[in-house]
């Protein structure tokens, strides 16, 4: 099992090339430089950081799989500059010749980016080991929202439950319009995207804290076509690397899109939204109980403005809450709902 979830993190090409890609592009920075690698998992990270020059990495876990990670750096010939350390970054304590690190590198998002909560630790190593002008890598996330129109997913998951041969099985569907579901929608069917396609929330990881973590923030979505129902709705995230604390993001990055004016190779970006290719993340779908929230067609240009909040549950702390606000500025649909991520 612990073989297989680290061998899906490895195998998706988007998000280990990003980070392959960044450091790679950008060895003037690690050259020399002392990197904290926050959950490390198999050492990957760890040893692109190596590869690009820095003097010295320390790789923290906290799970057996860093035993596995010496055998690995050790196979490539990479142990003389990587230093492991087992525990929570909270409890261990760095080598005693290291006060302070150049860079902190960490893959630790989670499922609509804030799932299982581990960015706090990663925010713990931040303050108490980063330089004040060290790097964060990634430096920044962004949050978007799509509208969801998916009359095929919700007739193969939810209306087969209503007459399953002569049988009325509608209770399996309960807790299908509690939980947010992890899937990948085919892009045709978000027929709505923010407003220019800026994200509902940026967040700048050299700077945010724990309390901004959870939010609630509002948004605007246009909708690209006309659509039958709203069904739900799409959340995902996108990660950007630059290349200093001080860099203000271009526009162009915070739509998840390259372009003018960003060096195509020292800054690096991907999306895990359904108009690029599929992440191990997938999107997180919050599907709407049409029995509480009608919904009726709408029309391509109609605007849905609403809010969306973020909060850690109060009973498991790793669990996220979702909780979603919409109305229909010319358009007769409103509701709210909430969702559950455990």
């Amino acid at each position: 099992m612990l073989q297989e979830i680290h061998q899906v993190m490895l195998q998706d090409t988007v998000r280990t090339d990003a980070y392959r890609d960044f450091i790679y592009a950008n060895k003037h920075l690690f050259a020399g430089k002392v990197v904290l690698d926050v959950g490390c998992g198999t050492g990957i990270l760890s040893m692109f950081c190596a590869k690009a020059g820095a003097k010295r990495v320390i790789s923290v876990d906290n799970s057996a799989i860093i035993e596995k990670a010496r055998s690995i750096i050790d196979a490539n010939g990479l142990s003389d500059k990587v230093t492991f350390i087992r525990g929570k970054i909270e409890e261990i304590n760095l080598p005693y010749d290291v006060e302070k690190v150049d860079i902190i590198v960490s893959e630790w998002m989670g499922y609509c980016l804030l799932f299982e909560a581990m960015f706090d630790s990663v925010m713990y190593a931040r303050d108490r080991y980063l330089k004040p002008d060290g790097l964060m890598v990634p430096s920044h996330c962004t949050l978007q929202i799509g509208a969801l129109d998916d009359s095929e997913f919700v007739a193969d998951n939810f209306t087969f439950w209503k007459d399953v041969y002569g049988f009325d099985m509608t209770a399996m569907t309960e807790k299908i319009y509690d939980d947010v579901l992890v899937r990948f929608p085919n892009k045709e069917n978000v027929t709505g995207r923010s407003k220019d396609e800026k994200p509902f929330k940026v967040l700048d990881l050299h700077r945010i804290t724990a309390a901004e973590l959870e939010f609630k923030v509002p948004f605007e979505v246009a909708l690209t076509r006309d659509m039958d129902a709203l069904d739900g709705w799409c959340v995902w995230f996108d990660t950007i690397f630059m290349q200093s604390k001080e860099q203000t993001v271009p526009e162009n990055l915070l739509r998840g899109i390259k372009g003018k004016g960003v060096d195509s190779e020292q800054t690096v970006v991907f999306t895990t939204g359904p108009f690029g290719p599929q992440t191990h993340w997938r999107c997180g779908t919050c599907m709407i109980d049409h029995k509480d929230h009608p919904s009726e067609s709408l029309k391509e240009g109609q605007v849905l403005k609403g809010s969306i909040s973020f909060r850690k549950n109060e009973e498991h702390k790793r669990a996220l809450d979702i909780d979603i606000e919409w109305k229909g500025e010319d358009a007769n649909i409103a509701g709210q709902q909430k969702w559950f991520m455990q």
